[in-house]
């Protein structure tokens, strides 16, 4: 951790607090971490109300469709067990918060949508909204590997001794590598054509994912176990936008989700400088004791070469939003207090609401946004 900060402020200036009054600069990875594991929104939230009683939490249960009469919601109707069908009615309102792919899923099998998508799936339209759905936006990254000199990275726990060492360690002192995530500093920079507001962003892990493509980053075995360290430039404000669709009026069946990645030529220039950047950080002086060589991108001779290690290894960072908008404009799909347009007792309380993506992470925006939600509903 010492390291890249070390070396990054020779690029950037050190910020110790990116979610404060300035973005811009290099810095430690803020975590939602208690007694040594993820703190996560279930653990938060959840868990502590579940003994309310005017709580009810069903599993294993999908949403078929909101129940809307006369312009207003009225309850759900939910498929639970073996295909066991259950209408469940609202006293005051129902809330969506089923995220930016079934938010958008859910509103068009309860009628809710562009009219001719409705009409193609056979669904009857009860409220036109042509926005549902569309909008979609995602950050992405690629990674800039380097193999290192000495044995300080992840990697090697990767082997079942070392893996079988660390959870020993773990169980019994709550230390060691299991009590944090890959992702270890951050990095907040502008390219010159976003001179006044961030527009990538660098994820740092003591971790090498190798150089010919075939590492899944969901499948631990398939990682080397020589260690290294790699830096993950990050497109923060896409231009690109997708679009999340119905394959049918089968609740059951996936949505269609559509992404269109790099469809705009600004996001492929935006990472092209920010991967150049990430390669002249890992080549600075700062790294030479602990840099054996840069493995990816394997040629960085030109746009084009870089260009084609971003296309081989582009991952989402898994931040989708913007599928029900918040907004004024005909392609909205919530007012100001997230409230479904045209429909009464009906809102979406996630991060489908955003209009534009956030320059940075969304889980913590996602819990403003929740709170936010609960206030408004409560008033």
């Amino acid at each position: 951790m010492f390291l890249i900060i070390s070396t990054l402020d020779s690029h950037f200036k050190e910020n110790k607090d990116y979610n404060g009054d300035k973005q811009e600069g290099v810095g430690l990875l803020q975590f939602t971490i208690k007694d040594a594991r993820r703190h996560s929104a279930a653990t938060a939230f959840l868990k502590p109300a579940m003994s309310r009683p005017n709580l009810t939490i069903y599993t294993h249960t999908i949403v078929r469709q909101v129940l809307i009469e006369n312009d207003k919601a009225v309850g759900v109707e939910v498929i639970r067990g073996k295909n066991t069908t259950e209408k469940i009615l609202a006293t005051k309102e129902v809330i969506l918060s089923a995220g930016s792919f079934n938010s958008p899923q859910i509103l068009m099998l309860s009628g809710v949508g562009d009219k001719d998508e409705l009409k193609k799936a056979g669904i009857t339209c009860k409220k036109e909204l042509p926005g549902v759905g569309k909008n979609l936006q995602d950050h992405l990254f690629m990674g800039v590997t380097a193999l290192s000199r000495q044995q300080f990275g992840q990697n090697h726990y990767l082997s079942k001794w070392n893996q079988a060492k660390a959870l020993m360690q773990y169980l019994f002192t709550k230390k060691g590598i299991l009590t944090i995530g890959p992702l270890e500093a951050i990095a907040f920079g502008m390219t010159d054509d976003s001179p006044d507001r961030v527009d990538y962003q660098f994820h740092y892990a003591s971790l090498q994912i190798g150089d010919d493509y075939t590492v899944d980053m969901y499948d631990i075995n398939t990682f080397p176990q020589n260690d290294g360290f790699t830096i993950l430039p990050t497109l923060l404000r896409p231009k690109s936008r997708g679009y999340v669709g119905l394959r049918s009026n089968n609740p059951l069946d996936a949505p269609i989700i559509q992404p269109n990645f790099l469809s705009e030529e600004q996001d492929r220039i935006t990472l092209i400088k920010a991967t150049k950047k990430a390669v002249d950080v890992i080549n600075s002086k700062a790294f030479e004791p602990y840099r054996d060589r840069l493995i990816t991108p394997p040629d960085c001779g030109s746009d084009e070469a870089i260009l084609l290690h971003i296309k081989k290894q582009l991952e989402t960072v898994y931040h989708p939003v913007g599928t029900c908008k918040m907004g004024n404009d005909e392609m909205a799909v919530v007012d100001n207090e997230l409230r479904v347009k045209g429909i009464e007792g009906l809102r979406v309380i996630d991060a489908s609401i955003m209009p534009t993506i956030v320059s940075g992470n969304t889980n913590a925006p996602v819990y403003m946004i929740a709170e936010k939600g609960a206030d408004l509903v409560l008033k």
